[in-house]
């Protein structure tokens, strides 16, 4: 259960944000990342974002080095009633470089966590603590939306399936990139309702996020090993297409 001193919904004060994967000089696919930023800043807080959201982000990602990808985190926090304080920094991936299998289990958020990327954590958090795996939020009735820093899809044969970008889940800037690059992977992406059942007999779960790109996942009842491979390619496809 969640503890009575956490909110049932994010708290909009603590803000929003945008984790982006940097690598090979390259910060991937951010335009699509700031533009959803800024779209977030104009619906929650009745701001605009313009040439000091580009600077900010400039100033912090500085000059990315060959070696290794980085994370580059961008965070919008209401100072007054119509301005946003912006902090940006870049670290290096930590967690978000493993390539195995994430374990999966279901967490229960009626309505979701809506379309924005929340700063506010607390619930998450505490939910993955509790359940010792990723949060596989879903609604009342068992139906699907997305993971607790991803999106879930469901690989049928050679169709892939997420849910749909309704407002109850974030609308995942590598998930848009994915459906329109599938095709190309010999894969056909749709959006679909998933619910429990479904996403359990699937050939594979996958997750993908900006940092991680793709996953495999699994359900933490079920053996993990399925999907590594499709996910792979799915990686290398979305980092070929952003640089």
């Amino acid at each position: 259960m969640t503890p009575p001193w956490l909110p049932a919904r994010p708290d909009p004060s603590a803000g929003v944000f945008e984790t982006i994967r940097a690598e090979r000089g390259t910060a991937l696919f951010l335009a699509d990342h700031l533009a959803r930023l800024r779209a977030s800043v104009r619906a929650l807080y009745g701001a605009e974002l313009g040439d000091e959201l580009d600077a900010c982000v400039a100033v912090a990602f500085g000059t990315v080095p060959d070696d290794a990808a980085r994370r580059l985190r961008v965070a919008a926090t209401p100072s007054t009633e119509t301005a946003v304080a912006l902090q940006a920094g870049l670290a290096p991936l930590g967690i978000a470089a493993e390539r195995t299998a994430v374990p999966l289990r279901p967490w229960t958020a009626p309505g979701g966590l809506g379309a924005h990327k929340w700063a506010d954590r607390r619930r998450i958090d505490q939910a993955a603590q509790r359940l010792d795996a990723t949060p596989l939020i879903v609604e009342p009735g068992g139906e699907v939306l997305e993971a607790a820093w991803g999106n879930v899809w469901a690989l049928e044969g050679t169709r892939l399936a997420t849910p749909p970008a309704d407002g109850r889940i974030l609308p995942g800037v590598t998930r848009a990139r994915l459906l329109g690059l599938a095709g190309e992977l010999g894969l056909e992406a749709a959006e679909e309702r998933l619910s429990l059942e479904r996403l359990a007999r699937a050939d594979a779960i996958l997750l993908t996020s900006s940092l991680r790109l793709a996953v495999p996942g699994h359900l933490a009842c079920a053996p993990d090993g399925k999907g590594a491979g499709v996910a792979a390619a799915i990686a290398a496809g979305l980092l070929e297409a952003a640089i």
